[in-house]
């Protein structure tokens, strides 16, 4: 072999490596939804509000909080890893405990697919306390032991590798705060922001994979999505249906994105019915029935009747909102 091709062929293997390497960096790697916390439908969380346990604010996030401990969450829009745009999640503790836990984290779905697999997970953490850590509980494996912040104040990227049980999981979560593989010490005024968390297969964290809003945005409502929801001040089309008799009509919706599992479907506002040939009225009652991983079929009752069987009607609401929960 002459040195040109030995050459050659050593330039086409690092070709192949660099590209390898830069496709398994690229996408569609990242178990972890919303995990550089772009998407919030519930509310902004721009300003801090009381955490409460077992609570979903920022989408796919839910909290732990116990034994005492006090805390506020956010959504933090200033101050991000590496000079970045972008969000985290703050939380500051404003009682404490000496054995508790401070934590927000988030349930996959399906984890038996993770028996056996080693995983990765990573995230930008920033803390004034060494109690804080990125860790993973499994209903297998239990709590795995945590890797922790060094409390100095500064964003530290930290890493976890685990083997998962080869026994399937069927409760999966990554957990980030403060935990010690359960309760610790919760200090007055401890904090911890998060962004950019991510879960992977193999041992090593590559870089975060970055998804566009719409992206997020859909993973996220396949368990929560809000239908309506507009300014008090105004009554804003809804939906439109059929009418079944003077005071009562129905309606099919569609969910924007289909749901892991039928949702439980609540609403709130004030709805108004129009009735194609000119009669309305306020809606007294409503009832929300049939709700699937699809859709649901509201039924309404309007005051005063006056709408004529077989007619289309519209749904008008002021802040109306039909709110569809399918969380794990």
């Amino acid at each position: 072999m002459t040195k040109a091709r030995e050459n050659s062929d050593y330039t086409g293997l690092a070709a192949d490596i660099t590209a390898g390497d830069t496709a398994a960096r690229a996408g569609r790697k990242n178990w972890i939804i919303n995990g550089s916390v772009i998407v919030s439908q519930r509310a902004s969380y721009a300003t801090a509000v009381s955490m409460t346990t077992q609570a979903y604010y920022q989408d796919r996030w839910t909290t732990v909080i116990n034994n005492g401990v006090a805390a506020t969450i956010q959504t933090k829009s200033t101050d991000q890893p590496n000079g970045q745009v972008g969000n985290c999640i703050r939380v500051i503790t404003s009682a404490g405990s000496s054995a508790a836990e401070c934590v927000v984290d988030q349930r996959v779905e399906n984890p038996q697919q993770f028996a056996g697999k080693t995983l990765t997970f990573s995230v930008w953490m920033k803390s004034n306390t060494n109690k804080a850590g990125i860790s993973h509980y499994n209903n297998q494996d239990s709590f795995v032991a945590p890797t922790n912040h060094t409390g100095g104040g500064a964003w530290e990227k930290l890493t976890l590798t685990h083997t998962v049980n080869a026994t399937g999981p069927t409760d999966f979560r990554l957990r980030l705060g403060m935990s010690q593989s359960g309760n610790t010490v919760v200090g007055v005024g401890d904090y911890f922001e998060v962004t950019e968390a991510q879960m992977e297969y193999g041992s090593v964290a590559t870089d975060f994979e970055h998804r566009s809003y719409g992206e997020e945005l859909a993973l996220c409502m396949r368990y929560y999505e809000i239908m309506g929801g507009t300014a008090a001040t105004n009554y804003d089309f809804m939906f439109i249906g059929a009418v079944w008799n003077t005071t009562q009509a129905r309606f099919g919706l569609q969910w924007k994105v289909p749901k892991r599992t039928s949702p439980t479907v609540t609403e709130s506002g004030t709805w108004y019915a129009r009735n194609a040939s000119g009669g309305s009225g306020p809606v007294t009652s409503k009832s929300l029935e049939e709700p699937t991983p699809f859709g649901v079929s509201p039924t309404v009752t309007i005051g005063g009747g006056g709408l004529t069987a077989g007619n289309a009607t519209q749904i008008w609401a002021s802040d109306g909102k039909i709110i569809a929960d399918a969380e794990l």
